[in-house]
């Protein structure tokens, strides 16, 4: 780490700055969402109050944060696709982008809708954004929309090496288990012991071919920009405090 004025080779003190400055905005951003749905969660589920703070919830939104804010800094990197952490973090800019603006697309749809009061015998559809559930919208739509982005990733990383191309491929695999299990039902193919872990077991994938490719850059010996030490690293650790809280609960 650096105190001189930051390049993209280098990690400065004004990255530091963003860095954090984009996680705080990633826990306001997780937040707003809750509260402008909470009159539908109100309604819908008898909550007395916005959820309480989740902390899973908030690791997430950390990657979250994280990812877009280091996504907007080396955008205009020339050798954007020879990293695999610039790589990482425009896969998870484009989750939290799609994520966020859909929640808060049926977010905002139900809000405005809630303060209508509905005619006494009127079947009540105010919950659903062009037929799906406003809870499963940004899922429903949003692992679809971003398909063309997994693939187009998947293309333009043929330079980097074979291990890391396999863990995109990974993330491609990770959107259609869940595709398939929000169309088709995927889940119940599956085992009974296994279903409540659908979801982890799908985003592990991934996950353990993340951090494969990292094992094989440390045993090949092949430096790694902090771009991928900073991103790499902290999504595999949220995966794994996941699943240990899950384990724990």
């Amino acid at each position: 780490m650096t105190t001189d004025r930051a390049t993209p080779n280098r990690l400065g003190i004004s990255h530091l700055m963003m860095l954090t400055t984009g996680i705080g905005i990633a826990f306001f951003v997780s937040r707003g969402i809750e509260h402008l749905r909470f009159p539908a969660d109100a309604h819908y589920y008898n909550l007395a109050s916005p959820s309480n703070v989740d902390a899973l919830g908030m690791f997430i939104a950390s990657i979250y944060g994280l990812c877009v804010t280091m996504f907007v800094i080396a955008i205009r990197d020339r050798d954007f696709w020879s990293s695999p952490g610039k790589t990482l973090a425009l896969l998870f800019a484009t989750m939290c982008l799609l994520n966020w603006s859909l929640e808060i697309i049926a977010a905002t749809v139900t809000h405005v809708r809630m303060q209508t009061d509905l005619a006494f015998g009127t079947n009540d559809h105010r919950g659903f954004v062009l037929g799906i559930w406003y809870r499963d919208f940004a899922a429903s739509v949003g692992y679809v929309a971003c398909l063309p982005v997994l693939l187009w990733v998947v293309h333009k990383t043929r330079t980097q090496p074979v291990a890391w191309r396999i863990a995109w491929i990974g993330f491609l695999i990770f959107a259609l288990l869940i595709i398939g299990d929000l169309y088709f039902g995927f889940r119940n193919q599956v085992g009974l012991t296994l279903r409540p872990w659908y979801f982890e077991i799908a985003i592990g994938i991934p996950i353990c071919l993340l951090m494969l490719a990292v094992a094989d850059s440390f045993a090949r010996r092949r430096p790694m920009d902090w771009w991928t030490v900073l991103t790499a690293i902290p999504v595999a650790s949220v995966w794994c405090i996941g699943i240990a809280i899950r384990l724990l609960a």
